[in-house]
């Protein structure tokens, strides 16, 4: 079955042919930050397939330093308009990735059922269930999971859709800063509560920064068993999300929200 690939009606526009036509003040704040886009760049690009271009992330990345460039006040800080840049970029970066959708069908049905089926067990046992009684509650056997998993991770599914808070203006209100802190709280506690080896797989991906066939090397297994580990952890984190009892902030009615990955 052939991807379900929806492409964007035009790639974004290479840093180099926007700053062309900028104003020479705007080309030089430009400029000053395109570092910054290519970290970001980066960063994300180590989850991602390999038919996706670094190229192609950063030009998207350089859409969201356009519009942040735009929208800032004049009298910004510096580091106010890098932690505000960094947001824009990182967001216009995951609105192409979305609209690429490389994902299958069967790929996004099977990744949601996997969520599902672990929020049931962990309901019912009072803990987190293993990878056979997974494979168990999915009906098939555990070399079947373990493909399952290493295709969703190759896919590049492995982020969480995290509803978010999206600031209406560059000073987010109290109510959204709460809302924040809240849920970078129930990720860390998800995130503790995975067994140790699936903890380190994810603190030597985001903390560590390295590649899979890294962690593999550091665990001793393959490159393919480091990625079906990261997929599972991802897996495990996204039902303790979903599964997990809702807080007051969570609970709060905020007026714009945004779906964002890790």
């Amino acid at each position: 079955m052939a991807p379900d690939v929806t492409r964007p009606s035009a790639p974004p526009s290479p840093p180099s042919v926007a700053l062309a036509q900028a104003s020479p003040e705007r080309q030089a704040r430009a400029e000053a930050y395109l570092p910054l886009v290519r970290r970001i760049a980066m960063r994300l690009i180590r989850s991602l397939p390999s038919s996706i271009s670094l190229d192609d992330i950063i030009s998207a990345g350089w859409v969201g330093l356009s519009e942040a460039l735009q929208r800032c006040p004049p009298d910004m800080s510096d580091g106010d308009l890098e932690a505000y840049a960094s947001y824009r970029v990182r967001g216009a970066i995951l609105d192409y990735l979305r609209s690429l959708d490389p994902l299958t069908r069967k790929l996004r049905g099977a990744s949601r059922k996997i969520t599902q089926t672990v929020v049931g067990l962990t309901q019912s046992l009072g803990r987190l269930p293993d990878e056979q009684e997974i494979a168990d509650g999915l009906g098939v056997k555990l070399d079947e999971y373990h493909e399952l998993l290493r295709e969703i991770g190759e896919a590049g599914f492995a982020r969480l859709d995290i509803d978010m808070v999206e600031p209406s203006s560059l000073d987010p209100s109290p109510e959204a800063m709460v809302m924040r802190r809240d849920m970078a709280s129930r990720v860390a506690n998800a995130i503790q509560a995975l067994p140790e080896r699936l903890q380190l797989v994810l603190g030597l991906h985001y903390q560590e920064e390295c590649t899979l066939r890294e962690i593999g090397a550091v665990l001793g297994v393959s490159e393919s068993r480091a990625c079906q580990l990261h997929a599972e952890a991802i897996q495990l984190v996204r039902a303790l999300l979903e599964g997990a009892p809702a807080s007051p902030a969570r609970d709060a009615r905020l007026e714009r929200r945004r779906p964002v990955r890790i």
